[in-house]
């Protein structure tokens, strides 16, 4: 499955109670962990394998603070679990401090102006404080980037090239520095919107998604690796690389809004934890190990405590049996301790494989939990 929409999984997390006993990045309560802190910094199905291993500890709190437990649809689901894996994409705030030494290191300062100080070879950069993302300042970067790079090499500046925080330090900088207190928000990337904007944009005539694509340039899969700025970065430092290709092919250095940058980039980021293949067979496996025949049959063999997982309704994809094993968790943990059955944690791949066994036992193709990317024109899957 592609992932869902981190926006509105944005905001089932507050509408579905999330917040109460959960922070993001020091917002929320205390009950939880600060999900804002990378700790599910994971594959999709991993994630929801830690969301079912904290299930009863979930339900505990549940019922001491009085609150009905939150019950999903699968499209719901499947937000939610984009949302909390986006928060692993987010970098901590810039420091400000750090950006001004880079405003200097950098050179920015030969050419651009902030707070009064600095060139007026190229446009002042206050405006850019009113910016609460870098992923403004990014797409600022890659839109001007050739025409930076030109006029650098005429005056003989280096181009500077960007690590890390880098660009979240500069953006914190320029804030600080620009004396403004208004403020522009950017709303989550969507993949899917980037997922077509790798097309429409020709990215995917130079570039492979998992073995889809162009091979021209690297499979992204594998060579993008970290945050949302650190992709960003990873775009500014090899942008001239990638325009001399684009030269070769007559191909136009193509221009992104804010917005556009913000879903390519969440789009290119969903892809570095993509779920391996579940395994059938280690799902059996797993399967007996962790007693789920105690409850439930497949194809009639069996116990009948729980629904026959082979026949059941709402269980033939992936996101149908992750929500139905929350949705029916508290209900599962009752039935358990009556039969003395220790509640039964995933770790690592186990989530995939045992649902690629569950897909299979009921006449389905195991599937990854996420699709692959677009592809040339011209060339089929």
């Amino acid at each position: 499955m592609l992932p869902g929409d981190p926006l509105q999984g944005s905001r089932l997390f507050t509408g579905k109670g999330c917040l109460r006993c959960h922070a993001v990045h020091g917002v929320g309560g205390t009950a939880g962990p600060d999900l804002g802190r990378r700790v599910l910094n994971r594959p999709l199905l991993e994630i929801a394998g830690v969301m079912w291993n904290h299930a009863p500890a979930m339900e505990h709190v549940f019922q001491e603070k009085r609150v009905p437990r939150p019950t999903f649809e699968p499209g719901e689901m499947a937000s939610l679990l984009s949302f909390l894996y986006y928060l692993g994409s987010l970098d901590p705030p810039g420091d400000g401090a750090v950006g001004a030494r880079l405003f200097s290191q950098k050179g920015c300062e030969i050419c651009h102006s902030l707070g009064g100080k600095g060139g007026n070879l190229a446009p002042r950069l206050d405006t850019y404080g009113q910016y609460t993302s870098p992923l403004f300042l990014t797409a600022a970067l890659w839109n001007r980037g050739k025409p930076m790079a030109d006029a650098m090499r005429n005056r003989n500046i280096p181009r500077p090239t960007f690590q890390g925080t880098e660009i979240a330090d500069l953006l914190a900088y320029t804030r600080s520095a620009s004396g403004g207190t208004e403020r522009i928000y950017v709303e989550p990337g969507k993949p899917k919107n980037g997922e077509a904007l790798f097309g429409k944009k020709r990215c995917v005539e130079c570039h492979s998604i998992g073995g889809h694509g162009g091979a021209v340039g690297p499979d992204l899969t594998t060579t993008l690796k970290g945050s949302l700025m650190r992709i960003a970065g990873s775009m500014w430092n090899h942008g001239p690389k990638m325009w001399a290709k684009m030269a070769e092919r007559a191909i136009e250095v193509p221009a992104l809004t804010t917005e556009e940058m913000s879903d390519l980039i969440s789009y290119l980021y969903f892809f570095q934890f993509i779920d391996r293949p579940g395994d059938p067979r280690r799902g059996l496996v797993v399967y007996k190990e962790k007693r789920c025949g105690t409850c439930h049959a497949i194809r009639g063999v069996g116990e009948k405590v729980g629904p026959d997982l082979a026949t059941g309704e709402k269980l033939d994809t992936s996101l149908e049996v992750i929500t139905g094993m929350w949705n029916h968790a508290a209900t599962m943990e009752e039935a358990m301790l009556g039969s003395n059955v220790a509640w039964p944690v995933l770790k690592g791949g186990e989530m995939a494989d045992l649902i690629a066994y569950l897909l299979q036992a009921r006449g389905g193709a195991p599937r990854p939990a996420a699709a692959s990317g677009p592809q040339p024109k011209g060339k089929g899957r």
